[in-house]
């Protein structure tokens, strides 16, 4: 990219930041690309990085809608943004500004600690938030497709062996190569920074990239030539490759938000053989379309050890029908399941994040496969009916009775005489646990400690199949009537079944909240906030009228509700 075009790249981030990567829950100031939520560990508005406001109730942050590039001024379009920490007042430069968001470098003279961020317009203080002033707090650039929250996003990334073109699942990454990567948050820099900056490394501030859960060379981190937008020149690990290949960066001791990036062993387009039976061309054919019909039905069983209520197992049930846009499939991943070795960290609100997440994501378009999915097995089955306006079925109590025998078995899945956008099909499923999933270190563990990150060991699983790790932890985040509002960050992790074991990296762990028991309702019980969950899981594929790829899942595992530390 020439400089003209770059510049012109990164100041559409910046002007469309809210986008680019998950949407907050709450009114506070986020990083401009992270959107980390306040209260988890890895929050802060570090000192020279860019962050967003976003506005709160009914007042209008500006009058009009106005960015401006270098050299920059102090206000912009009537708006001027104070920032007051420990008693010194310094003055944020906007980038961006209109009547619902307002995007700004944060002056890297701007002392450390607690403040308040009042925005002036009109000659009235439109809002006042608080603000949490940190060194470092990097915000990986992801991908800017508006997306709903909790979706892990594509990494903004440049292959330096191409001629800097962006990747993407057609023009993947291979070990070796050079990649630059974008973001705000690496720490402060001295000088003027409303003017073009020199390019220096930020050697005082330690900075860590994890590609694929590998640690990658870093050759250069620190300002790009503009003010506030860091960037970070890398080489590919050998040994990763996948579509959905993690990577986060690690500033200060601090983890970013995770993001993706395609990885192909050779070549120029990615796959994930060990988890999707999809093959390259295949992929690189639904990529061609202008819309996929995707369709994913999951079926699984889990133990959950322990608890006040002692050992259960459950079945449970879901399937889902979406199409996606060229660029939802091709950028933010439509299976968000980390390939091989990677790990990715998500977000959801006052609801137990799904064991396992589901298949396919949810921000798309719906597609109607009739009323009911019905789901037959030996011991017995059920019916998912539609969930109103959705392409979702779900039986929300689990299968009652269980279906699932405890060797496995064939399930078949039918949609009766189909739906206005997906035909009738039957599709069958074979679901082996002759040769079980034994999580064999799993009653030595009492409690994670976050910062050594956790060994996790098994025997068994079908040959060929994949082991889900998956755990999260939880906290409260306010109280309306009737009682808490709940905060989830959750993880999960992909390791091959023959390997027999795979450690949870710490940058992973330390992205969650350490756990603390609070009650639903006031003076109601304790819930517990951290649970941890092995299970094995194997992907097979089916066709049904109107569907460009049809998937079936079936994973079988056991959890155990225990503290992160």
């Amino acid at each position: 990219m020439t400089r003209t075009a770059l510049a012109t790249f990164l100041l559409g981030i910046l002007s469309l930041a809210s986008s680019t990567s998950a949407q907050p829950l709450f009114q506070a100031i986020y990083n401009n690309y992270s959107y980390i939520q306040p209260g988890m560990p890895n929050y802060g508005i570090a000192q020279g990085s860019v962050f967003v406001i976003l506005r709160g109730g009914d007042s209008d942050l500006a009058e009009s809608i106005a960015s401006q590039g270098v050299p920059l001024q102090t206000s912009l379009a009537g708006v001027g943004i104070t920032v007051t920490v420990g008693g010194v007042t310094t003055q944020a430069i906007p980038y961006y500004v209109s009547p619902s968001q307002i995007t700004a470098l944060l002056p890297s003279k701007t002392p450390l600690g607690n403040g308040l961020v009042k925005v002036f317009s009109g000659g009235n203080i439109r809002t006042t938030d608080a603000i949490t002033v940190v060194q470092s707090a990097f915000g990986l650039a992801t991908n800017p497709t508006p997306e709903s929250f909790g979706v892990v996003m594509a990494a903004v990334a440049q292959n330096a062996s191409e001629g800097s073109q962006l990747l993407s699942p057609t023009n993947a990454a291979n070990p070796g190569e050079y990649l630059t990567l974008w973001g705000s948050g690496l720490g402060p820099v001295s000088g003027d920074e409303t003017i073009y900056q020199t390019q220096t490394t930020l050697a005082n501030i330690p900075v860590e990239v994890d590609i694929g859960g590998v640690n990658a060379t870093v050759t250069y981190y620190g300002r790009s030539i503009y003010p506030g937008v860091d960037q970070i020149n890398v080489i590919v690990p050998a040994g990763v490759s996948g579509c959905n290949v993690s990577v986060v960066v690690t500033a200060g001791g601090v983890p970013s938000n995770f993001a993706t990036i395609p990885v192909a062993t050779s070549g120029r387009l990615c796959s994930d053989p060990g988890l999707v039976p999809v093959t390259p061309s295949e992929y690189q054919t639904l990529l061609s379309r202008s819309d996929v019909g995707l369709g994913a039905i999951s079926l699984t069983t889990f133990t959950n050890i322990g608890g006040s209520a002692g050992s259960d197992t459950s079945d449970s049930a879901y399937a889902t029908f979406q199409e996606f846009s060229a660029n939802q499939f091709g950028y933010t991943g439509f299976f968000q399941q980390p390939s091989i070795g990677s790990c990715l960290v998500r977000y959801d609100v006052n609801r137990e994040p799904p064991l396992p997440p589901p298949p396919l994501i949810s921000s798309s378009s719906p597609l109607n496969a009739g009323g009911q999915i019905h789901v037959n097995g030996p011991n017995g089955s059920l019916s998912l009916p539609r969930v109103l306006g959705t392409g979702s079925y779900t039986e929300p109590f689990g299968t009652s009775p269980a279906i699932v025998p405890s060797t496995g078995g064939t399930f078949t899945f039918d949609n009766g005489s189909g739906g206005t956008d997906v035909g009738a099909f039957t599709a069958s499923l074979s679901g082996s646990l002759t040769t079980p999933l034994v999580w064999t270190n799993r009653s030595a563990i009492t409690a994670v400690e976050r910062a050594k990150g956790q060994s996790i060991t098994w025997t068994g699983g079908s040959p060929g199949s994949y082991v889900s790790i998956f755990g999260y932890s939880s906290f409260a985040v306010g109280a309306p009537e009737g009682g808490n509002t709940f905060l989830y960050a959750y993880f999960t992790c992909s390791a091959p079944v023959s390997d027999g074991q795979f450690t949870v990296p710490a940058t992973v762990l330390e992205s969650l909240p350490a756990t603390i028991s609070v009650p639903l309702v006031p003076n109601g019980p304790l819930l517990p906030s951290g649970y941890l969950y092995v299970a094995s899981g194997t992907i097979q594929r089916f066709s049904a009228p109107g569907l460009d790829l049809g998937l079936l899942f079936f994973g079988a595992g056991s959890g155990i509700s225990v503290p992160l530390k």
